[in-house]
């Protein structure tokens, strides 16, 4: 069968499963790049944690075949140089959906609540000085997600929970799509911004979505989380938006780059709530990325091309 390049740490259900499918695994652990590309060379196939592959890593892959993400992000990732090649490239679609979407609501209550100033306020012993005015309630309020893929419809059902209205924008979405009872598309981005009081980014990053959300674009007051890519805010806009006070505050698990320079000012604004692109890394999320990776490569070496889960399937033929 297959040689399998990993060059992370994946859950063991995934290897179990390769490994009965009878594919012989090459485990290395954030490889130099010239031992990757070494590796990558003897590999029919490769899982991609966060190893990113150019197309120099490519044109040196004679004999790669398939690259399964452990995600659903692929940025990092030379999608046409893969193409010419004719090698898929598949992703772990809705395995880390129920785990970003609830980190998402984890930084939106984070910052709503001022959690992380009144943690550190009691544990300093200034009980009154940690009540620096009143928290954001969401009960009553309009979230927007712009990017209403399986991770975006998660956190919108999760939003709702909190008799939130909930509102929808997505460039990718075709006209005809349904989305879950009681959530309202929108196709005017700027108008959505304007009556959001909570903004939730669910998008890929490409060139026609990087910088795409202005931060000083959202309503007064309003509160932004991003666990999809750093490049979609821009930064400077941000820490402006922060700096005059037209953002209550932000929950950022994402940057550009990453992980952010110690010079970034964001990291020293106290209404921002920071995590290190942590999002779909539950336990469930692991098991099951891991397990769709291996689903993936056992079904295209038996023939049974994951179609559904292969994002460059109309440039090249199976």
């Amino acid at each position: 069968m297959s040689r399998v390049l990993i060059t992370m740490p994946v859950a063991a259900a995934g290897l179990r499963r390769l490994e009965d499918a009878g594919h012989e695994l090459d485990l290395v652990e954030r490889p130099a790049p010239a031992e990757f590309r070494a590796r990558l060379a003897r590999a029919d196939a490769v899982i991609l944690r966060f190893q990113a592959l150019s197309r120099q890593d490519i044109e040196a892959a004679g004999k790669l075949r398939f690259v399964a993400r452990h995600g659903v992000g692929y940025d990092a990732v030379d999608v046409a140089a893969l193409t010419e090649r004719g090698i898929p490239l598949a992703i772990t679609p809705g395995a880390n959906a129920i785990g970003v979407a609830e980190h998402a609501l984890a930084l939106l209550l984070a910052v709503a609540r001022r959690v992380i100033g009144h943690d550190a306020g009691v544990r300093a012993g200034q009980w009154q000085a940690a009540l620096r005015g009143p928290m954001f309630e969401l009960a009553g309020k309009t979230a927007l997600i712009v990017g209403a893929g399986r991770i975006g419809r998660a956190t919108a059902q999760r939003l709702r929970a909190f008799d939130m209205r909930v509102l929808a924008y997505d460039p990718f979405l075709p006209a005809d799509a349904a989305l879950p009872q009681g959530i309202e598309i929108r196709t005017d981005l700027a108008a959505a911004l304007a009556e959001a009081d909570v903004v939730s980014l669910h998008l890929p990053l490409t060139d026609a979505t990087r910088g795409l959300i202005d931060p000083l674009a959202l309503k007064r007051g309003a509160i932004v989380v991003n666990t999809a890519r750093g490049g979609l805010l821009d930064p400077t806009r941000l820490l402006a938006a922060l700096e005059s006070g037209h953002l209550t505050g932000a929950g950022l698990d994402v940057f550009d780059p990453e992980p952010p320079g110690a010079a970034d000012a964001l990291l020293r604004r106290p209404e921002v709530v920071l995590s290190p692109h942590a999002a779909s890394l539950t336990d469930a999320s692991i098991e099951r990325m891991a397990t769709e990776c291996a689903t993936n490569i056992i079904d295209f070496f038996e023939g049974r091309p994951p179609r559904d889960s292969i994002v460059n399937l109309a440039g090249i033929a199976l």
